[in-house]
């Protein structure tokens, strides 16, 4: 009997999951601002997203830091028309610290006007430092084209 009393007494369990649900909502709004901001070749808004010690692995296997990762898009020749967040999976392990793992598809033209369809799979890690949540860390892996 004291067990169950014990398992059904209140606990800090709902406020927990009011911080998890704000955590992931906030992180899908900055997923789909990078999304956007990829799209847009806007450097400025990716740049506030990326922490400054950010550390981050390309789909060429390539890995980046905040710096080279800005010149990736300030310089890349494709155009991108359509960039969109197919899933968002997110896993916070602390009121400061979370995971998001996601596939997106990209469509566009190329630097020689080839139009192309793009999936990726990647995994992104979040810390919030002072108030900000901040992307630390990437791993991105192209996916094969779907037959």
């Amino acid at each position: 009997m004291a067990i169950t009393l014990i398992a059904f007494a209140p606990g800090p369990w709902p406020r927990a999951l009011k911080i998890t649900s704000a955590i992931e909502t906030r992180l899908k709004q900055m997923e789909n601002a990078w999304d956007k901001a990829w799209q847009t070749k806007d450097t400025a808004v990716l740049g506030n997203i990326l922490a400054d010690d950010y550390a981050g692995m390309n789909s060429r296997g390539e890995r980046q830091n905040k710096s080279q990762l800005l010149n990736e898009l300030k310089t890349m020749t494709d155009t991108v028309s359509s960039s969109v967040n197919n899933s968002l999976e997110v896993h916070v392990y602390s009121p400061n610290l979370a995971m998001v793992v996601g596939t997106s598809t990209e469509k566009g033209t190329d630097k020689d006007r080839k139009a192309f369809t793009r999936s990726f799979g990647w995994l992104d890690t979040w810390m919030q430092r002072n108030g900000k949540w901040e992307s630390i860390g990437e791993a991105v892996v192209a996916l094969p084209e779907k037959k």
